[in-house]
C-alpha cells in the first residue's frame, strides 16, 4: 500500500510504512508547499492513503471519500521517537486492507477504523 506522510508528520515515518513492505512518501518531497486540497487530489489520484494530524483532513474525506486516511491523534509533545514506536506498533498490528475506505485514527495504545 501507498502512503503520503503530511507536512505536520516527521519524515522518519517513511522508514517505518517501508519496514512493513510499503512504500511512503512525504507531501514535502512529493509536492512542496501544497495546500490541503492539492495534497487531498494528489493522494486520490495517485492512491495514497494520507497520514496526517490535521483534522481538516477528515471532514474532507467523509465528503468526498478517498482511499484512506490514518488520523494521528498523539500528543504534540511527542518526541519523533515516541511517534516512530507508536507508528512501528500500529503497523504491526493492523491488518492494512481495514484500511481502505477508512479513517483510522491512531492514538497511543490503540488504534479505531471507522469505515465510510
Amino acid at each position: 500500500m501507498k502512503f503520503l506522510i503530511d507536512a505536520d508528520s516527521p519524515y522518519s515515518l517513511i522508514a517505518i510504512f517501508n519496514k512493513y513492505g510499503h512504500k511512503a512518501v512525504h507531501v514535502r518531497v512529493a509536492l512542496g508547499a501544497a495546500t490541503d486540497e492539492e495534497i487531498y487530489d494528489y493522494a486520490q489520484k495517485n492512491d495514497y492513503v494520507i497520514v496526517t494530524r490535521d483534522l481538516g483532513f477528515a471532514e474532507t474525506f467523509l465528503k468526498n471519500k478517498g482511499l484512506g486516511l490514518i488520523l494521528m491523534r498523539l500528543p504534540y509533545y511527542f518526541t519523533v521517537d515516541k511517534i516512530n514506536k507508536v507508528f512501528d506498533e500500529f503497523l504491526n498490528e493492523i491488518n492494512v486492507k481495514e484500511m481502505v475506505n477508512s479513517i483510522v485514527v491512531v492514538e497511543l495504545g490503540r488504534y479505531r477504523t471507522k469505515k465510510l
